[in-house]
């Protein structure tokens, strides 16, 4: 479960990012549903810094389908250049089990074993996602009812819909339905609430090296 969760730190679509205002401390609570429609766990994402040309990320997880509840954090630096694409600039992961946080080497920087690329969406442009697009609908989650735009995506047997709206500004993601015929493709993602004025949890000043116990929590690079 742990490992799923963390192929999709950029799924949390920030597909207006030229729109939105990034405030530091804001950003989104989430709900993941796994087969049979069990909440697996909670995933927070939030943003943790807004400078000119570069944005900073991170995101919260926990399991809570087990004895022993399963946290990590992982936070993200992105680059901005007017007129490009964002891009991954540093990466960061922390565990209780860790003593420090561990900086992430270019290989685990887009692992992507959930079937999903980061480029999907967190690098799409809303020009770009228009031919996705299903059409504005209302949907219903922990968080209320909310009219959103619909969208969905295909990479192999993997069917993606997701939902976005202004309302939930700055990560925008309503809701994510992923169908597919691998374990890890099924799942659900839902908005429990928005949140606010949310401090990091990850000092880059004091993150080490990635070891190989701090590889042992993350996906496999292909």
């Amino acid at each position: 479960m742990n490992k799923i969760l963390i192929s999709f730190s950029f799924l949390f679509c920030f597909s207006s990012l030229a729109k939105n205002n990034f405030e530091v401390g804001s950003g989104s609570k989430y709900q993941m549903k796994v087969a049979g429609g069990a909440v697996g766990a909670q995933v927070s994402i939030y943003i943790t810094e807004n400078k000119f040309g570069s944005l900073g990320v991170e995101y919260y997880t926990t399991t809570l389908n087990s004895l022993m509840p399963v946290k990590m954090w992982q936070q993200f630096v992105l680059g901005m250049e007017p007129g490009s694409p964002m891009f991954i600039k540093e990466g960061y992961v922390k565990t209780p089990e860790l003593s420090a946080p561990e900086k992430l080497t270019s290989a685990y920087l887009n692992v992507n074993e959930g079937g999903v690329r980061v480029d999907d969406f967190l690098f799409s442009k809303p020009e770009e996602l228009e031919k996705f697009k299903k059409g504005q609908e209302m949907v219903e989650v922990p968080a209320g009812k909310v009219s959103a735009l619909h969208y969905q995506k295909k990479r192999g047997d993997q069917v993606i819909d997701f939902w976005i709206s202004d309302q939930a500004k700055p990560i925008s993601l309503i809701k994510l339905v992923s169908k597919g015929k691998k374990s890890s493709h099924n799942y659900v993602l839902e908005l429990l609430e928005l949140l606010k004025g949310v401090k990091p949890e990850i000092d880059k000043k004091k993150a080490v090296p990635l070891s190989k116990k701090g590889k042992s929590f993350l996906p496999k690079p292909l």
